[in-house]
């Protein structure tokens, strides 16, 4: 497989992200939210493209009176995990909030979800809350936390 290209996600590229989206067990987002924020200013919506095919997207999420971007959704393809995409896609979502003038970013993740939790320890993130049936299907979440250098 030849190096992953990071970059910004573009409106071509929504059957894709859906088709990405269809990995999560819960909490999938529908066409109508990516296209608004595939549009949105707000919103930096990253993937990871291989030989043309995407194998992983990140969404960021920028608020206007904060200094704290937040990672909306991070998923990549089974056939392209323990490749380097996901840490990837979280060095380019924190260079892009730090471009935004952002001073941290904060996420939440599946308690359970372990292969996540370690890419995000690894990343510096640490936890500051528990969210108790956060998701859905009821499973637990884990609100983390990173400053960004100055």
């Amino acid at each position: 497989m030849s190096a992953p290209q990071i970059r910004r996600g573009r409106i071509e590229d929504l059957d894709a992200l859906l088709a990405l989206e269809a990995l999560f067990p819960s909490d999938r987002m529908s066409r109508r939210a990516w296209r608004r924020f595939l549009r949105s200013p707000r919103a930096e919506v990253l993937v990871a493209e291989t030989g043309g095919r995407l194998l992983g997207d990140l969404l960021l999420l920028c608020r206007v009176d904060s200094r704290k971007a937040r990672i909306y959704s991070l998923v990549v393809a089974p056939v392209a995990r323990g490749q380097g995409l996901g840490e990837a896609l979280v060095v380019a979502a924190e260079q892009a909030a730090l471009a935004r003038g952002c001073q941290a970013v904060s996420l939440e993740v599946r308690a359970d979800n372990l292969a996540a939790r370690g890419l995000y320890e690894k990343h510096g993130y640490r936890p500051l809350k528990v969210l108790p049936g956060y998701y859905d299907d009821g499973a637990d979440g884990l609100r983390l936390l990173k400053p960004l250098p100055a």
